[in-house]
């Protein structure tokens, strides 16, 4: 049954966060959220970047390419929009070397463009300090878990594995994976069509 109120919650909680990549016109200017930094190997598949999933990887039978992909929570300071931050690893060194220096990502002030101002050139990134003492930062997100949720992998069957000193891994139940996805894709097929707008 539903429960309504006419009382606004005090707190909105966001379900889920946006993927940024650096776009060719327009730095991103934010501030990391995250301890560390995530690494994932991912491939160009089906028309979007989707993880790896050694050792049962299709893309990886059809011989795709894989590469190393970054990620990381941030935050914009002007607008406090929480986002989690993708570039790949040949971009991301500047973030090893702040961790080398502070021990932890968070609070470190990042810009990131792409000089050449091209979609898919090198982004360039780079760090830096920043008063903290009058921004708070959010807590960051489980950000294997957080990118499940943009690649689609259901919930249900991600779990966080035994850490290591610098990124959880995540153990994947395949059988419920595969099912639900073609449980996903059964639906999909039995829907009525959506017009224009996304409604149905």
């Amino acid at each position: 049954m539903p429960n309504w109120t006419n009382a606004l919650p005090h707190e909105q909680t966001k379900q889920g966060y946006d993927l940024k990549r650096t776009p060719p016109d327009k730095p991103i200017r934010a501030i990391v959220t995250s301890d560390q930094f995530h690494v994932c190997w991912t491939h160009f598949w089906g028309g979007r970047t989707r993880p790896c999933e050694k050792p049962e990887c299709q893309a990886c039978e059809a011989m795709s390419p894989s590469r190393a992909h970054c990620y990381l929570s941030a935050m914009d300071p002007a607008t406090r929009y929480h986002f989690i931050f993708e570039c790949t690893a040949a971009a991301a060194w500047p973030f090893e070397e702040w961790i080398t220096t502070y021990a932890t990502l968070r609070g470190c002030y990042f810009q990131a463009s792409r000089p050449k101002r091209r979609r898919n050139s090198p982004v360039e990134i780079i760090t830096k300090p920043i008063d903290l003492t009058k921004i708070l930062l959010p807590p960051a997100p489980q950000i294997p878990l957080a990118m499940a949720v943009i690649w689609q992998i259901p919930a249900t069957a991600v779990h966080p594995g035994p850490t290591s000193h610098s990124a959880p891994e995540i153990d994947v139940d395949r059988h419920q994976v595969d099912r639900m996805r073609l449980n996903a894709a059964d639906y999909a097929a039995t829907s009525p069509p959506t017009n224009g707008n996304g409604s149905r």
